[in-house]
C-alpha cells in the first residue's frame, strides 16, 4: 500500500538574498550574448541578428540550438519549473495507457512526473506534445526555456562561451583558436554548475528509512515527490 512520507523532515532554508544581489546585472539579449562569444573569437561585433554581415548570419543560425543545448545539459536549478498537466480527451493509441496529458511549450527536458499526493510516476511514454499515463492528475518537473533576461549571471558565462566555440571557425576560420575556447568553455560550465547548486540547494531531506521502507515494500515507483 502507498504511503506518503512519515516521520520529521528537516527543512533547510538557506538566505541567499545576498547571493541573489550579487547576481544581479544588466539585462542580457542574444544580440549582446553573441556580441561577447564574438569578442573572445577575436570577431566584430554585430547591431542585429538581420544587420547582413557574416558574424550576424552566423550567430542568428546557431544561437538557439547553442543555448537550448547548453540548457539540456543539466537539470539547472534556476530553471527548474513544476506545474500540473491539462488532460485531454485523447484515447491513448498504446492501450497499456488510459490517460492523456498534454506537455507545456516550453519543455527544454523532462525532469519526472508525480501524481496529486506526491508520489513519483515511472510508467508513462511521451510521445510529440503528449504524455500518456495511468493518472488521473499529473504534474510534471522539468527543465524550462527562458529568455535571456532572466538567466543568472554564472549560465550567461557559460553560454558566452559555449557560443564562441561554435561558431569560431565559421567566423574567423582559425581552428586552432577552438581549443582554447573550448577549455574556457568547460571550466565556465564546472563553474556555472556548482554555482546553480549552490544558489538553490535541496529544500528538504528525505526522512532515514524511507528508502529501506520502500524497498521492503517492493515498490520503485512510488517514492514521493517533495512538492515544495
Amino acid at each position: 500500500m502507498d504511503r506518503p512520507l512519515t516521520g520529521p523532515v528537516l527543512f533547510l532554508t538557506v538566505n541567499n538574498t545576498k547571493n541573489k544581489r550579487n547576481l544581479k546585472k544588466m539585462a542580457e539579449s542574444k544580440v549582446s550574448i553573441s556580441n561577447q562569444a564574438l569578442v573572445k573569437c577575436g570577431a566584430s561585433t554585430i547591431s542585429a541578428f538581420t544587420d547582413g554581415s557574416n558574424e550576424a548570419n552566423v550567430c542568428s543560425t546557431m544561437y538557439e540550438n547553442v543555448k537550448k543545448g547548453l540548457m539540456y545539459y543539466t537539470f539547472w536549478n534556476f530553471a527548474i519549473n513544476k506545474q500540473a498537466l491539462n488532460i485531454t480527451t485523447e484515447t491513448p493509441t498504446d492501450k497499456s495507457y488510459t490517460k492523456t496529458h498534454s506537455l507545456p511549450g516550453s519543455i527544454i527536458r523532462i525532469k519526472g512526473f508525480f501524481d496529486n499526493q506526491g508520489y513519483a510516476i515511472t510508467d508513462y511514454s511521451v510521445e510529440g506534445d503528449k504524455v500518456y499515463s495511468n493518472t488521473e492528475i499529473l504534474n510534471i518537473v522539468y527543465v524550462k526555456d527562458m529568455d535571456e533576461d532572466k538567466f543568472p549571471v554564472f549560465f550567461i558565462e557559460a553560454l558566452i562561451a559555449k557560443l564562441a566555440v561554435e561558431i569560431n571557425e565559421a567566423i574567423t576560420g582559425v581552428g586552432t583558436i577552438t581549443n582554447r575556447l573550448a577549455e574556457d568553455f568547460q571550466s565556465k560550465l564546472r563553474a556555472a554548475r556548482i554555482s546553480d547548486g549552490q544558489e538553490n540547494p535541496p529544500r528538504n531531506i528525505m526522512p532515514i528509512g524511507t528508502l529501506v521502507e520502500a524497498h521492503i515494500g517492493g515498490n520503485f515507483n512510488r517514492l514521493r515527490h517533495p512538492t515544495n
